[in-house]
């Protein structure tokens, strides 16, 4: 039982701040880009991009965590995020992982890169099997605000977020018969 309310206690801190370092950035895409298309939350690459960007921000703020544990911070981060109920994320990523898709290895090897560059290259040196207790990444609210609204920060989560949700964009106005470069 005391295993339970401890993971519980976890779950819940790791969700918080996964969803406190990314849904700032995410909001300020929405707003650039006018909208985020349900469409471009289903993309491989999205998937990939925001599932390890969330484990990585679990993993420093609750060390080892793992198994039944994160795909719960996963899951619930996710729908968080995103604004739309998804049971099947975990199930998608484990497909899409196992088919070894490439859109999804390039969105996870994206959000390492973004991982780096708010805690250091420590991601990309040790992987994720190392301890991220010890970094020094403070993701409290007022914290992830400051550090989120960095040029560095925002010009990578430009061109590895914005850039991806623009093409589903442009793909749904294509569709619509209207052309991508026509503005409202």
């Amino acid at each position: 039982m005391l295993r339970w309310v401890l993971d519980l206690s976890r779950v819940r801190r790791a969700r918080k701040a996964a969803c406190a370092a990314i849904s700032p950035m995410v909001a300020r895409s929405r707003h650039r880009l006018g909208a985020i298309p349900d469409a471009a939350w289903s993309s491989p690459y999205i998937v990939g991009f925001m599932v390890m960007l969330i484990t990585i921000i679990a993993k420093i703020e609750v060390g080892k965590i793992e198994g039944q544990t994160l795909c719960l911070v996963q899951t619930k981060a996710w729908e968080d995020i995103t604004a739309l109920r998804s049971d099947l994320i975990g199930e998608e990523v484990l497909l899409l992982n196992a088919a070894r898709n490439r859109d999804f290895e390039i969105g996870c090897q994206n959000a390492m890169t973004l991982g780096s560059m708010l805690i250091g290259n420590s991601i990309l040196k040790v992987g994720l099997s190392a301890d991220w207790q010890d970094q020094n990444l403070d993701l409290r609210d007022d914290a992830t605000a400051i550090w989120s609204e960095r040029d560095d920060v925002s010009s990578l989560w430009e061109r590895f977020f914005d850039a991806h949700v623009s093409l589903h964009i442009c793909d749904i106005e294509t569709g619509l018969g209207k052309s991508p470069f026509e503005y409202s």
